[in-house]
């Protein structure tokens, strides 16, 4: 049996919803399918996936996916929540005290300042950000798909109900 025809049964198994399946698992079929799929396509089932009635609301998709994630990534998770939400939305963040972190956090060489900064970010601020940022701009969803569509270890930070419905979204495209 060719690799494609391996993808398609295995796409073909998530979009009948059979079995269940453990989170490694099923995060392990996510790179294994993704790596044969363009990155649009990712992005598109991501985007769905992060739409669906049967994932958990954007934002405490993205509020999972910090808690997960290392500073890089925190740091990258933000970045376009931030630029979605605008300069009004870094005003919860200030009153958090992450302001205060940052002199402290400039001293230390050893990461980049957004890095050292996300990791003081608690999971709700960050989730009523994401949930701003999706208010203002809607198309944040997709560019955040898009950075986990080029990013297989943030991936695996979204949690195994985001990546099956992915996956059945995937399959439905092929």
């Amino acid at each position: 049996m060719s690799r494609a025809n391996d993808v398609t049964a295995l796409l073909q198994q998530y979009a009948a919803e059979t079995g269940v399946r453990s989170m490694q698992k099923v995060e392990q079929d996510f790179i294994d399918i993704t790596h044969q799929m363009p990155s649009e396509a990712v992005t598109n089932g991501l985007a769905e996936a992060l739409h669906s009635e049967h994932t958990p609301p954007f934002e405490e998709v993205v509020g999972v996916s910090l808690e997960r994630g290392d500073a890089s990534q925190r740091a990258g998770m933000l970045k376009p929540l931030l630029d979605a939400a605008g300069p009004v939305a870094a005003k919860p963040l200030i009153d958090q005290k992450w302001a205060a972190h940052a002199a402290a956090a400039a001293h230390d060489t050893s990461s980049p300042v957004e890095s050292r900064l996300a990791g003081y970010l608690s999971t709700e601020a960050v989730e009523r950000l994401a949930c701003h940022a999706a208010q203002v701009d809607p198309a944040v969803v997709r560019r955040m798909s898009r950075l986990y569509a080029g990013d297989p270890e943030l991936d695996k930070t979204l949690g195994g109900a985001t990546l099956s419905v992915a996956l059945g979204k995937l399959a439905g495209m092929r």
